[in-house]
């Protein structure tokens, strides 16, 4: 049953203001990266409607959600419809951040932490994750590198992170947070008419798909001269689909190469999103079999989740992005299931499987400042040669360098990097 608690709760075991028995049309609706919603509707003829007031906190399966619609409704039904968010999504849109300083090489635990601090939220740790069976975005020590905000909050910081890592999906439980690799698991589940789903949709789109890619960069930077003077790319699906044209702004570059690399991307096998392709979208209403003895806990079917969907022509291994449930009511669960929105390209660039120029890396005069080696990384004033060894040009100051998992040392005047002796070159400047 719900449960309604005040305003500015932040324990939700005890101290309810009622216990909302009598609510009907219970829905909820989960989706990966997106705003987490409660809606249900309530008897005006009940004396615990009176209690129902905007801004309260409604608590369903263990989650609260803040009220943050009531329409009162005079159609004969005479009932009160809530409409509510998740408290992190509700809470975290409506704390005002000022600034948010550059963050150069740093984690994104790091910057969340900045983000969060003198809040009510709380993150997770390491261990409380592993206990759930999850990681954070980070756990492999991978750094980012964040520019500055003005006037912005939380939540939409936390959209840039992800942006910025190329990976990530929020994991809230009420005011705990983190940013995990993923959320659910892969249980083996199976969907499929006739056992598990009473009905199924499965829509191949067209609608976005691009063949001829016309990349800009900025100041409409184009790749002419790098790719033999033409300004555009063509995906080896042209034969397939024909010529559908299409642009793609990448403001954040300047360079014709680096133009080229990030649209080659967009074509490429390995990610995810290709936009040579069409787009496949499958949702159905599924039978909640979960409940019965039978069956059980491995054909419960959670946000997240790998599972396999068989059409009878064709199966589809794709992960859970959206679930609309009734948990008190015996009504259909509608899944949504496809690929999360990501953009692995930038982290894939950021671990060095990609090469990336990091912004604001030089502190003048030649100085490097917070730098995050990560792979093979060049970054100016030091680079990974064909070995992996890291080699250092221009001049650098070692009171300037910080390394992500590496341990610098000095000793009679010379600069060792995992015990490995590090020749500087001098200048007459330094």
């Amino acid at each position: 049953m719900l449960r309604l608690f005040e305003h500015d709760a932040s324990d939700f075991t005890s101290g309810q203001t009622a216990v909302l028995g009598d609510a009907v049309n219970v829905k909820l609706t989960r989706e990966i990266n997106g705003n987490c919603t409660l809606s249900f509707d309530y008897p005006m003829n009940d004396e615990k409607a009176d209690l129902l007031e905007e801004n309260m906190i409604a608590v369903c399966e263990e989650q609260a959600y803040r009220i943050i619609k009531l329409t009162r409704s005079y159609d004969g039904r005479s009932v009160i419809s809530a409409e509510c968010l998740h408290i992190y999504d509700a809470d975290s849109q409506k704390i005002h951040l000022q600034n948010v300083p550059d963050m150069i090489g740093k984690t994104p635990l790091a910057v969340m932490k900045k983000i969060f601090s003198d809040t009510q939220f709380t993150l997770f740790t390491d261990s409380e994750l592993s206990a759930l069976g999850m990681k954070r975005v980070d756990s492999d020590g991978f750094e980012i590198d964040f520019f500055s905000e003005d006037k912005t909050t939380p939540h939409d910081v936390m959209q840039e992170i992800i942006k910025n890592c190329g990976k990530g999906e929020i994991y809230a439980d009420n005011y705990k947070i983190a940013l995990v690799e993923r959320i659910g698991s892969d249980k083996g589940l199976r969907l499929r008419l006739g056992k598990n789903m009473e009905n199924l949709t499965v829509e191949r789109d067209i609608t976005d798909l691009v063949t001829r890619l016309y990349p800009y960069g900025y100041d409409d930077a184009h790749i002419g001269s790098v790719n033999d003077g033409k300004q555009y790319i063509d995906s080896d699906n042209i034969s397939i689909y024909g010529v559908r044209e299409g642009y793609v702004d990448y403001s954040d570059y300047s360079d014709p190469e680096k133009i080229m690399s990030r649209a080659e991307w967009e074509f490429s096998a390995a990610n995810a999103e290709r936009i040579d392709v069409p787009d496949i979208n499958i949702s159905g209403d599924v039978i909640d079999i979960a409940r019965l003895a039978e069956y059980g806990e491995v054909e419960c079917a959670q946000l997240g989740d790998t599972v396999t969907v068989s059409d009878g022509r064709n199966s589809f291994v794709e992960r859970i992005i959206k679930i609309e449930s009734y948990p008190y009511e015996p009504k259909q669960t509608r899944l949504s299931v496809g690929r999360v929105k990501k953009d692995l390209f930038f982290y894939l660039n950021q671990m060095g499987l990609l090469s990336k120029s990091y912004k604001k890396a030089s502190a003048g005069s030649g100085k490097v400042r917070a730098l995050s080696i990560s792979g093979s990384v060049i970054v100016d004033g030091i680079s990974t040669n064909a070995d992996g060894e890291r080699e250092f040009s221009g001049v650098v100051d070692a009171s300037y360098i910080t390394l992500s998992g590496v341990k610098i040392t000095e000793q009679d005047g010379a600069i060792y990097i995992d015990g490995k002796k590090i020749l500087l070159e001098e200048t007459e400047e330094e």
